[in-house]
């Protein structure tokens, strides 16, 4: 009973500090895209009034010159402020939204200190305001590829050595290795194969990993194979005759295999009977920055789809459909999926390689969310910085005068409709991962 209970305690301690592992992650990843922000920021001259971590009531703070450095109650982002992110307005605003634009214009006008014009954002180029917006999404970027390339390449991927680890029975033999009654034989076990046995070539030809032993098997489709096996320190000869069942496809880093429909591609496959003991192997460089990339370029895809995400989520939680495990999560979601790995039996070495690759796949999430060209999101400034050099390049060359900075203040009430809108999509991806999580099993 206390042993059951330690055991217990253990993993308990092990999922809190997989959540406390990713929430730190996080910070440090916040962090460092307002720094991306704030060092080109600095470099233009550009007046940053707060640096901080967080939303809400400050926690923590410390003034160092002109910026003040914090962190706030809830860490579910951070900014940093900047003086004059909006130029003086030119006209008198009219509309329907215009009373809104003038109230946020005076409450951004009642934080702004005073200070010289070329120390304010509004008046620097173009590039130089895409410079600084960018900052942060790159900063993402290149993280998220620095911690994937890190647990591809300098730590590994868990995949199934050429080592037996048990032979069962049978080749559908339960959890425990029990089969049911009157079930066929194993092709492992009828053909003398034995736990520890090491596969070392199959029909004459050598073998690296797995899928070369199922490739080479699939060739002689029902025909016996030959299969060499390093058993105590010599070479034992053995005649399988694996059964072929269907099996979903996963690629090399272990994912799901999926069709244009979203149904899972299957094919068959030689089965032996057997399970295979488990080893980290790490990838090529070039291979884990490539990871990094398709990673990337599905990361655009998946936030294009994200509305329909959230309502998947939405019906998962509140009606009858079932969650999809691939669907989009909180970052409640995220702390319990580290969590679960830190608990989940599996080598030391896996466990850190699978939480820097959950840390470096929510990186790349930050950088390509961060692009949507909507205020108050970096790609919404990067836009108005792009629209007003195009706008100024094209009036200069008509008539000659420039017109001055775009009051991009005038997109203030989509910001605010934007920040509405995420604030809902964070409620209902927290409720959902509260009341119905995804899980690892």
């Amino acid at each position: 009973m206390i042993s059951s209970i330690s055991l217990v305690g253990v993993d308990v301690l092990l999922y809190v500090l997989g959540i406390v592992f990713v929430l730190v992650g996080i910070a440090l990843s916040i962090g460092l895209h307002e720094l991306g922000h704030f060092l080109p920021a600095k470099r233009f001259g550009v007046s940053v009034r707060q640096f901080m971590i967080g939303f809400g009531p400050t926690v923590y703070s410390k003034q160092r010159g002109e910026t003040e450095f914090g962190f706030k109650a809830l860490p579910l982002g951070g900014y940093i402020l900047m003086e004059g992110m909006y130029p003086p307005a030119q006209k008198p605003y009219r509309g329907l939204f215009a009373n809104w634009i003038r109230e946020a214009r005076k409450e951004i006008d009642e934080q702004q200190v005073a200070v010289a014009l070329e120390q304010q954002f509004h008046q620097l180029s173009t590039w130089k305001k895409i410079t600084i917006m960018l900052g942060g999404p790159m900063m993402n970027f290149f993280l998220g590829v620095v911690l994937i390339a890190t647990a591809l390449s300098g730590i590994g991927t868990l995949q199934n050595s050429l080592t037996v680890q048990q032979v069962y029975d049978c080749v559908d033999a339960a959890s425990d290795g029990s089969c049911p009654v009157g079930a066929p034989q194993s092709p492992a076990l009828a053909a003398g194969m034995q736990a520890g046995d090491r596969v070392v070539s199959v029909n004459g030809v050598g073998v690296a990993n797995w899928s070369e032993v199922t490739d080479l098997m699939a060739e002689r489709g029902q025909a016996p194979s030959a299969v060499v096996v390093l058993r105590d320190g010599a070479n034992s000869a053995l005649s399988v005759t694996p059964v072929f069942m269907e099996r979903a496809v996963y690629d090399d880093q272990g994912s799901l295999q999926l069709d244009s429909a979203g149904v899972p591609i299957t094919e068959l496959r030689p089965i032996l009977g057997i399970r295979l003991e488990a080893e980290t192997k790490p990838m090529p460089l070039a291979d884990s920055i490539g990871y990094s990339l398709g990673a990337t370029a599905a990361m655009f895809g998946f936030i294009a789809d994200l509305p329909a995400q959230v309502y998947q989520v939405f019906a998962s939680t509140f009606g009858t459909a079932e969650r999809d495990p691939y669907g989009a999560v909180s970052v409640v979601g995220v702390g319990q999926l580290a969590g679960e790995l830190t608990a989940a039996d599996i080598g030391v070495d896996a466990k850190l390689a699978s939480l820097l690759m959950l840390l470096g796949s929510l990186n790349i999430a930050l950088f390509a969310f961060n692009l949507v060209p909507l205020l108050p999101l970096d790609g919404g400034h990067v836009a108005g910085a792009l629209y007003e050099g195009a706008k100024r390049r094209i009036v200069r060359a008509t008539t000659g005068k420039d017109p001055g900075p775009v009051d991009t203040a005038k997109a203030l009430p989509i910001a605010y409709i934007v920040w509405l809108l995420l604030i809902v999509t964070g409620m209902v991806l927290i409720l959902a991962d509260l009341v119905n999580p995804i899980t690892l099993g």
